[in-house]
């Protein structure tokens, strides 16, 4: 037995995933950033700058009169040569923008220096050099609501993480899931395909792709199928065309018979030859366009009824049929019909009477005979293999379908000692049309 394949997402399905909240978590950190240092960071440098100006010149006149011991609690000085933090690095951005404000707007010209790890603070802190009589003094400012960059409050970087992981998973969603899926819809044929199936593409995550696979094998099956059937349906027609050429030729040399018998025998051979050759337009169809649906054309229903009838020379036929001009399938309407005579004489009893009718919209087509018929008015679409009573079988299944592409129904029933076989045909916007 052949493994299962899998049905998640493959390697390359995971590390184009990963590589998507990359990026994502790379767009969202590039916003957050650019919205911090637009409408926030001015502010925090501005804030930061003030906060500093104001301790030291309060630290430096209240260290004028008191020792470091004296400074009220949370106040830390040190005194240190080159820096609490070892010799001095350059600035970060932040902080030359907040020396720089310190200078030009309060007059406040003093080194800064960033605490190191471990901070003196949790949040951090800044380191500002004193200008008093006792030498390199430096006051601890914290960075309570302030930092050096954009990520200063932990809330902002679940934040940013969060909306990188839905930016990420949407984009991944969109490119291997939704375009992918899209393509597939946009290739599978909506109706009647005229040509040969066209492939679907092998894209998106594994387990679309394993889709898209599998509905190509079945294509594929479908395609092949569809060939082998239109090759047997043009077979049929290509064995059905020498046996029609030698029964015409045939026909040609009793066109004059001297007995009426023959001349009626002439005329029923005639219609028989002429129903092969509609059978074989159909057949030739089929087997060019796979047309599924039933060819509707206009047509005279007295003309062709009598044109079905003319080939039962043998048995009486009487006829109650209107002048009525109707649009339907016309050889499905011929098939329908003999049929439904074929049973009436090899199952009923003479006569045979056929009527039509237009009433409420609908055409009613009837064939009635003298035979026992079968209980019920209506024919079960697919009868049970036990059910052998007398007028079912094949051809009723055949009246049945062609009423079912009218959007009608076949009927049957006893009436006065007679067995009744009704066509039901619903006036739609193809057929029957009827005036």
């Amino acid at each position: 037995m052949l493994p299962k394949p899998s049905q998640g997402l493959d390697r390359f399905d995971w590390i184009h995933l990963g590589l998507c909240l990359l990026c994502g978590w790379g767009v969202s950190f590039a916003v957050v950033q650019g919205v911090l240092q637009t409408f926030l960071e001015p502010n925090l440098i501005a804030e930061a700058a003030l906060r500093s100006s104001r301790s030291v010149r309060l630290v430096e006149i209240a260290l004028e009169n008191r020792s470091i011991s004296e400074l009220p609690p949370g106040v830390l000085v040190r005194s240190s040569l080159e820096g609490p933090e070892g010799p001095l690095l350059p600035l970060s951005s932040f902080d030359r923008q907040v020396h720089g404000l310190m200078a030009s707007r309060y007059g406040i010209h003093r080194d800064l220096q960033r605490d190191r790890h471990p901070y003196q603070d949790s949040w951090g802190g800044t380191w500002i050099r004193l200008q008093t009589n006792r030498p390199s003094l430096w006051l601890y400012q914290p960075d309570r609501l302030s930092t050096s960059c954009a990520w200063f409050l932990p809330f902002l970087r679940s934040a940013s993480l969060l909306l990188g992981l839905l930016l990420g998973t949407a984009f991944f969603l969109k490119i291997r899931v939704e375009r992918p899926f899209q393509g597939v819809l946009h290739h599978l044929p909506d109706s009647s395909p005229t040509t040969s199936l066209l492939l679907l593409p092998d894209k998106g995550i594994a387990p679309l792709r394993l889709l898209s696979q599998r509905i190509n094998t079945l294509l594929a099956r479908l395609d092949a199928a569809g060939e082998e059937r239109r090759q047997l349906l043009r077979g049929i027609v290509h064995d059905l065309a020498g046996p029609q050429t030698r029964i015409g030729l045939q026909l040609n040399l009793l066109k004059e018979p001297s007995k009426p018998q023959l001349q009626k025998a002439f005329k029923a051979i005639h219609s028989d030859l002429c129903q092969l050759a509609a059978i074989s337009d159909h057949l030739a169809l089929l087997a060019n366009a796979d047309q599924l649906s039933p060819p509707v054309q206009q047509l005279d229903l007295d003309d062709l009824i009598q044109r079905v009838v003319s080939s039962y020379v043998q048995h009486p036929i009487h006829l109650q049929i209107p002048r009525l001009l109707v649009r339907l399938d016309g050889a499905g309407l011929e098939r329908a019909l003999r049929n439904l005579i074929d049973n009436a004489l090899d199952h009923g009893q003479p006569p045979v009477k056929i009527q039509a009718w237009a009433r409420d919209s609908t055409l009613v087509l009837q064939v009635q005979d003298k035979g026992a018929g079968v209980n019920g008015s209506s024919l079960p679409s697919l009868p049970r293999p036990e059910q052998h009573h007398r007028h079912r079988g094949l051809g009723l299944q055949i009246v049945e379908r062609f009423c079912q592409q009218h959007q009608g129904q076949l009927h049957l029933k006893r009436d006065a000692g007679a067995f009744v076989v009704q066509m039901h045909l619903q006036a739609t916007a193809v057929g029957p049309v009827m005036s």
